[in-house]
């Protein structure tokens, strides 16, 4: 999935997200030769990654803990979404 692909589909969400929020998420976003639903996963795991690797980290890194779990969140979203279109 390319970097435009994923950043179309999180533009598309509603709510969107607070200012910061959502250009955290955007900055992290790349190119990726999964599908959507993995690679949004993946996402956060790599943000909740960058996390844990500074257990001596402070409130800088609460923006990185939020995008993680908005990237699972994000993850579960698409997958209820396409199960709806299985039908």
């Amino acid at each position: 999935m390319t970097r435009d692909q994923v950043l179309a589909w999180l533009d598309a969400r509603r709510p969107a997200p607070p200012d910061a929020l959502r250009e955290r998420l955007r900055g992290v976003v790349h190119d990726a030769p999964e599908a959507l639903i993995p690679h949004l996963a993946r996402l956060g795991r790599e943000l909740l990654d960058r996390v844990t690797a500074r257990p001596l980290g402070g409130r800088e890194l609460a923006l990185d803990l939020l995008a993680a779990d908005a990237f699972a969140t994000y993850a579960c979203e698409a997958e209820a979404e396409e199960g709806t279109h299985e039908t």
